[in-house]
C-alpha cells in the first residue's frame, strides 16, 4: 500500500511537471488592467485554452503577488509553457513599446500639446517651455500612453545633463555664447552635418557670427515657413520670419531640432580653421572656402552642374 501511494504520488509529480513544462503551442496575448483581480485574470486565460493548475493559482495568493501584479500587455508565444507564462506573471514581464525621438527631429512630431502643457505646469522648466531641441534622441520603451509624460520628462532631464557637460568642456572660442546658444547652434549642426563634418561646421558658424556675417543656413529659413514643400524656394529667402538667416543676422530665436550629443559637443568645441563657406559636395561631405570667390567655384563645380 505505502509503494502503490508513492507511485501515485510519483506518477502526480511526473503528470504536472510535464503539464506546466510542455509549450503549450498557442500564440496570443492579454491585458492586465487596472482593478482585474487574479480570479479575472485566470479567466482571460482559460478564454485562451491556457489552464494553470491550482498549485500555481496558490502560489499568487500566498507570495502576496496577487496583490501586485503588474498592469500591461502580455505577449504568449507558441513555445511557452504554463510555467513560462506564469513567470511572466509573476515578474511583471509585460511587452513594452518603443518611442524613437531620432535625431534633428521636431518636439512637435513627438509629443501632443496637451502632454507638453501638462509638463510645462508641472515643471520648472524655464525657456518659456519652448521645448524645441532639449529633447534627447533616444530609444525609449513605456506601455501606456499616459507614460509618455515620464518620457518627456526623462528625455529633457538626459538632455540637459549633455548640454550642461559640453558647456563645462566648452573651447575659448565659445565663452562668449550661453548653453542655449550653444544648442541652437547644435540643432543646426544636426541638420546642416555628418558626424564626420560637425566640428568643421561648427567652426563656420563662429567664424561667421564673429565677423557679423548672416549665417544664411537653409535648415533655419526651413524651419520658420508655415508651409515647407519641400523645395526651397528664392521667395522662401525672404520669408520674414526670425529664423530666416538669409534676412537676419545671428543666430534664430532657438533651436530648429532635437540635437544628438555629438551635436552638442561639436557645438561647444568648434574646429578652429578660418573657413567661411561650405557646400555639399555629397550627403555627407562638404567642400569649405575661406572666401566668397572661391565659395562661388565650389557652388558652380558642385552644385550647378547637378
Amino acid at each position: 500500500m505505502k509503494y502503490l501511494f508513492f507511485l501515485i504520488f510519483s506518477l502526480n509529480i511526473i503528470f504536472y511537471t510535464f503539464l506546466v513544462l510542455k509549450p503549450l503551442n498557442i500564440e496570443s496575448d492579454f491585458q492586465i488592467t487596472e482593478g482585474n483581480n487574479l480570479s479575472e485574470i485566470f479567466i482571460n486565460l482559460e478564454d485562451k485554452n491556457i489552464f494553470m493548475p491550482k498549485v500555481i493559482k496558490l502560489i499568487f495568493n500566498v507570495s502576496g503577488t496577487d496583490k501586485k501584479i503588474y498592469l500591461g500587455k502580455y505577449k504568449i508565444n507558441d513555445n511557452d509553457s504554463l510555467i513560462d507564462i506564469f513567470n511572466k506573471v509573476y515578474f511583471g514581464k509585460i511587452v513594452l513599446k518603443k518611442f524613437v525621438v531620432p535625431e534633428g527631429s521636431k518636439v512637435s512630431d513627438l509629443f501632443s500639446k496637451k502632454i507638453l502643457n501638462k509638463f510645462c505646469q508641472n515643471s520648472d522648466f524655464q525657456n518659456n517651455c519652448e521645448f524645441e531641441g532639449y529633447v534627447k534622441p533616444d530609444i525609449y520603451f513605456y506601455n501606456r500612453e499616459s507614460e509618455l509624460f515620464s518620457i518627456l520628462k526623462n528625455s529633457v532631464e538626459k538632455q540637459i545633463i549633455d548640454l550642461n557637460k559640453s558647456w563645462k568642456e566648452r573651447t575659448n572660442k565659445v565663452n562668449n555664447f550661453s548653453k542655449k546658444e550653444i544648442l541652437i547652434i547644435a540643432s543646426i549642426l544636426e541638420k546642416e552635418s555628418c558626424a564626420n563634418e560637425r566640428e568643421k561646421i561648427s567652426g563656420v558658424i563662429y567664424n561667421r557670427l564673429e565677423k557679423n556675417m548672416l549665417l544664411q543656413m537653409d535648415s533655419t529659413t526651413i524651419y520658420g515657413l508655415k508651409d515647407f514643400d519641400g523645395d526651397l524656394k528664392k521667395k522662401d529667402l525672404k520669408d520674414s520670419s526670425l529664423y530666416n538667416t538669409y534676412m537676419h543676422k545671428g543666430l534664430p530665436p532657438g533651436p530648429i531640432s532635437n540635437p544628438s550629443k555629438n551635436s552638442i559637443f561639436a557645438a561647444a568645441q568648434p574646429e578652429e580653421h578660418e573657413y567661411l563657406y561650405f557646400v555639399a559636395k555629397d550627403k555627407c561631405s562638404h567642400e569649405f572656402s575661406t572666401n566668397y570667390d572661391d565659395h562661388l567655384k565650389a557652388v558652380k563645380k558642385y552644385q550647378l552642374r547637378k
